[in-house]
C-alpha cells in the first residue's frame, strides 16, 4: 500500500508545479500587459518593475494552488484511466476511496499550509504591493523631449531645441530656445547655442545648463523698457517634485493587508461603535420624550389658551412662534436620529467586509480538497490524462468557482447575503457535484437524461 501511495503521489507532482508555473505566468503577463506603458512613461526601474511583480506573486499563488490541484487531479487519474490502472488496483481488492485517500491527506496539508500563508505572508505581500503602486502612480512621467517641439511639461518654461542627445540621467541640447514665464511684469527670452539638462532626483530639482547665449527681457506695461543680457555660462534651477519616484510608508491597511486577528479586532472596535450610536439613540430619544412630555406643559397650554382667548392676535403670533420652534426641534431630531442610523449601518457593512475576508481565507484554501473530489472522477471518468483536456475542465470548473466566489462577495458588501454563505457557497455547490460523481465512479454509474443514472453496460445486472 505504501508503494501505490507513492506511486499516486509521484504522479500528482509534475502536473501540479507545472500547473501552477502556468497560471502563475498567465497571471503575471496580464498585470504586465496592463501596467507596463505606464510604468515606461513614468520611467521606472526594471528592478522596481520587477519588485511589483514579485510582490504580486503572492496573492496569484493563493489562486493558483487550488486550480493547481485540480489540474493535477484530472491529469492524474485520467491517465491511471486511460491505461487501466484503477480497474487494475480495484481488482486487486482495492476500493476507489482507498486509491483517493492519498490525495485527499496531500490536499488537507496543503490547504492547512495555504490557510498559514494566507494569514501570515499574503497580508504583508499586499500591503507592500500596494504602497509600491500609489508611490508609482504619484510619479510623474519622465520628462521627454523631442527636437523642433515645444516642450511644456516643466512649469513655467517652454523649451524648443534643434537637436537632443539622451546620456544616462542627463540631456545635450544643440541651439536652445526658453520662454521663462516666472516673472509676471516682464516677459524673458533666453537663446543659447547649447545646453544640458540634468536632473538631481535625491532633491527633485532639475538644472540647466547654457552656454555662450542672450537674456531678451521686456517689461509688459511698458515695451520701450527692453535689456540685452549675453552670457558665457548660466544655470537655471527648477524644483520638480515628484519626478523621482519616493518610497512610502503607512499605518494603514486595507482589509486584504490584514490578518484574521487584525480583522476580528477591528469588527470588536466596530462593534462596540455600534453598541455606542445605538445607546446615543436611545438618549436622543429619551431627551425629546423629556421635553415633549414637561410637566409645566399642560399648565403652559393652559395659561397659554387663556390668554389667547384675551389678547387676540398678539398671541396668535407667538403661538404660531412657538410652533415654529416645535417644528424645528423635530426636525432636527430627525435628522441626529438619521444620521446615526446610518453610520450604524456603515459599521454593519465594514464588518460584513471584514468577515467575507476572514472566511475568504479558509474557504479558497478548502477549494483545494473540493477539487480533489471534483477532479479524481472527473478524470476517471474522462479517460484522458493530458493536459489539453485538464487544463480546458479545470478552467470551466474555476470559472464557475471565481464566479461565484466574487458574486457572493459582492452580495455580502451590500448585505444581502451573509458573509459565511457568500464565501463558502461555492465550496458547498462544487462540493455537492464532487460526490455526485464519486458516486457515479465508485458505483460505476453513469449520467442518464432519464433519471438519476443508471448501470453502465457490462459493468452489471441491469434493470
Amino acid at each position: 500500500m505504501k508503494i501505490l501511495t507513492r506511486y499516486i503521489l509521484k504522479e500528482h507532482i509534475g502536473p501540479f508545479f507545472f500547473a501552477i508555473l502556468v497560471i502563475m505566468l498567465i497571471f503575471l503577463l496580464n498585470i504586465l500587459f496592463r501596467v507596463l506603458g505606464r510604468m515606461l512613461s513614468r520611467g521606472i526601474h526594471i528592478v522596481t518593475i520587477l519588485e511589483l511583480l514579485s510582490l504580486n506573486l503572492a496573492w496569484i499563488l493563493a489562486l493558483a494552488v487550488p486550480m493547481a490541484v485540480l489540474v493535477s487531479t484530472l491529469i492524474a487519474f485520467g491517465k491511471f484511466s486511460a491505461e487501466n490502472e484503477v480497474t487494475a488496483i480495484k481488482a486487486s481488492g482495492i476500493s476507489f476511496f482507498q486509491i483517493l485517500m492519498p490525495v485527499v491527506v496531500a490536499s488537507a496539508f496543503l490547504a492547512v499550509g495555504l490557510i498559514v500563508y494566507n494569514n501570515t505572508i499574503l497580508p504583508e505581500f499586499n500591503h507592500r504591493a500596494r504602497l509600491l503602486n500609489e508611490d508609482i502612480y504619484r510619479k510623474k512621467p519622465t520628462i521627454k523631449m523631442e527636437p523642433n517641439v515645444v516642450f511644456t511639461d516643466i512649469p513655467n518654461y517652454n523649451i524648443i531645441t534643434k537637436e537632443i542627445i539622451e546620456l544616462g540621467d542627463s540631456s545635450r541640447m544643440e541651439a536652445v530656445i526658453i520662454d521663462d514665464l516666472t516673472y509676471d511684469d516682464k516677459r524673458r527670452t533666453i537663446l543659447a547655442q547649447r545646453g544640458s539638462l540634468k536632473f538631481d532626483k535625491y532633491a527633485d530639482r532639475l538644472f540647466f545648463d547654457l552656454y555662450n547665449g542672450e537674456i531678451h527681457e521686456i517689461e509688459n506695461d511698458e515695451f520701450s523698457k527692453y535689456q540685452k543680457l549675453k552670457f558665457d555660462r548660466y544655470r537655471i534651477n527648477v524644483d520638480f517634485p515628484g519626478l523621482s519616484l519616493k518610497r512610502s510608508e503607512s499605518g494603514y491597511r486595507g482589509d486584504r493587508e490584514k490578518s484574521v486577528e487584525m480583522m476580528e479586532e477591528d469588527i470588536r472596535e466596530l462593534r462596540k461603535s455600534m453598541s455606542e450610536r445605538k445607546e446615543k439613540i436611545a438618549s436622543i430619544i429619551q431627551n425629546q420624550l423629556v421635553q415633549a412630555f414637561d410637566e409645566n406643559l399642560l399648565e403652559k397650554s393652559t395659561s397659554s389658551k387663556a390668554g389667547n382667548e384675551s389678547a387676540g392676535t398678539k398671541d396668535d403670533h407667538q403661538y404660531r412662534a412657538q410652533l415654529g420652534i416645535v417644528k424645528k426641534k423635530l426636525a432636527n431630531f430627525r435628522s441626529q436620529i438619521e444620521m446615526e442610523k446610518r453610520l450604524i449601518k456603515s459599521y454593519s457593512r465594514n464588518i460584513n467586509s471584514l468577515k467575507v475576508e476572514i472566511h475568504k481565507k479558509y474557504s479558497i484554501p478548502v477549494a483545494c480538497i473540493i477539487f480533489v473530489f471534483v477532479g479524481a472522477p472527473l478524470g476517471t471518468l474522462t479517460r484522458k490524462g493530458n493536459l489539453g483536456v485538464a487544463g480546458g475542465i479545470s478552467g470551466l470548473f474555476y470559472m464557475i468557482y471565481w464566479v461565484s466566489l466574487i458574486g457572493g462577495e459582492m452580495l455580502a458588501d451590500r448585505q444581502m447575503l451573509s458573509p459565511v454563505l457568500a464565501m463558502w457557497g461555492a465550496n458547498i455547490v462544487v462540493g455537492a457535484f464532487g460526490l455526485y460523481l464519486m458516486l457515479i465512479t465508485v458505483k460505476e454509474y453513469r449520467p442518464s437524461w432519464k433519471g438519476f443514472g443508471q448501470k453502465a453496460k457490462g459493468t452489471g445486472k441491469g434493470r
